[in-house]
């Protein structure tokens, strides 16, 4: 490969040398990306630049930032295409982040990056670039391109969310596949004192850290459960559930140990396929046969709650509590 030839095989141009192997290494780690500091790092002018975008044989991306093939790019050429745009102190934050450290979710096309509160910076297409107080504290480790760590990741996603719900439902979900903890968090939400609704995040988190891991979890402990004065269930409860074949482990999203009462939230996608109805059902039936109530609730819990905590009270009354449903408001009718 020539100096001229940044990507692919072509004629030689007259004022070319032979590429530096190293150049060819940078852009294989960058899965093609490269800047144009780096390639007049390595003897390549603008000029020989200019004739391998006419010849149709590399396509700038970003300002000063071109990929050493034509098409469509993957998303992870996209990252460092963007990240190199703002090199070197920016790093991979919000969406971008989770979805490289392997969380689930829908995390859309934009490439987020966070860079230091006082740099300026221009607009480019396709990435959303956040100012973060305290950057240099907040990345994880040494990789390249930086990273912040998962949990400043998830908070700084969560506080750009439209709405409380989807707020939860990040936050929890990102406890329920593991990928952090409640208590991790935390610590983290102490050390981002500047961010804004960093209370309301906090709260949410500390549902997490009692047990709830969905948005239905969530809403049913305050909307149904605190709203109105029930008793507070144990949640998460882990169970054996025997099989004909085997011996498996379930979890109760919410038990009234005390009074045989069992509450299951079916919110997740997962609840609509044949394998986890059957699942489902052969828990409700494992708990009717060891004496005990089971009540369901999916997204209803949203429009009527206090019809919820109706029918979670007379269900705690006939297992022996002897208290009322608190009303939670002057229309509430629980």
């Amino acid at each position: 490969m020539r100096n001229s030839e940044v990507h692919g095989e072509g004629p030689r141009n007259e004022t070319a040398g032979p590429l530096d192997e190293s150049f060819e290494h940078v852009r294989g780690r960058q899965l093609g990306a490269f800047s144009r500091a780096q390639a007049s790092a390595h003897g390549i002018t603008d000029k020989v630049i200019s004739q391998r975008r006419r010849a149709r044989q590399i396509q700038q991306v970003h300002r000063g930032v071109f990929v050493d093939f034509t098409g469509p790019l993957p998303f992870e050429t996209r990252v460092w295409a963007a990240w190199l745009a703002y090199a070197p102190d920016a790093a991979l934050t919000g969406a971008t982040a989770l979805r490289q450290y392997g969380v689930e979710g829908v995390w859309g096309d934009h490439i987020h990056l966070a860079v230091p509160h006082a740099r300026r910076v221009g607009k480019q297409p396709g990435i959303l670039v956040t100012r973060h107080r305290g950057y240099s504290a907040q990345l994880y480790g040494s990789r390249i391109p930086p990273i912040v760590r998962l949990e400043v990741a998830a908070l700084v996603r969560a506080n750009t969310e439209p709405n409380l719900s989807r707020q939860a439902a990040l936050l929890l979900e990102v406890c329920r596949q593991r990928a952090t903890t409640p208590a991790r968090l935390l610590d983290e939400l102490d050390s981002l004192t500047r961010l804004p609704g960093r209370q309301t995040l906090r709260r949410i988190v500390l549902d997490a850290a009692d047990g709830a891991q969905s948005f239905l979890e969530h809403l049913y402990l305050h909307r149904v459960e605190r709203a109105h004065a029930l008793p507070t269930a144990a949640r998460q409860v882990r169970f054996q559930s025997a099989t004909s074949s085997r011996q498996q482990v379930v979890y109760r999203d919410s038990e009234y140990t005390q009074y045989g009462l069992i509450v299951e939230l079916d919110g997740r996608l997962g609840h609509s396929d044949t394998e986890s109805s059957w699942r489902d059902m052969h828990r409700d039936n494992a708990a009717t046969v060891s004496g005990k109530l089971t009540l369901r609730f999916g997204y209803q819990l949203v429009d009527e709650p206090c019809l919820a905590a109706t029918q979670v009270a007379a269900a705690l009354n006939l297992r022996g509590w002897l208290g009322h449903p608190r009303p939670c408001s002057p229309t509430c009718q629980a």
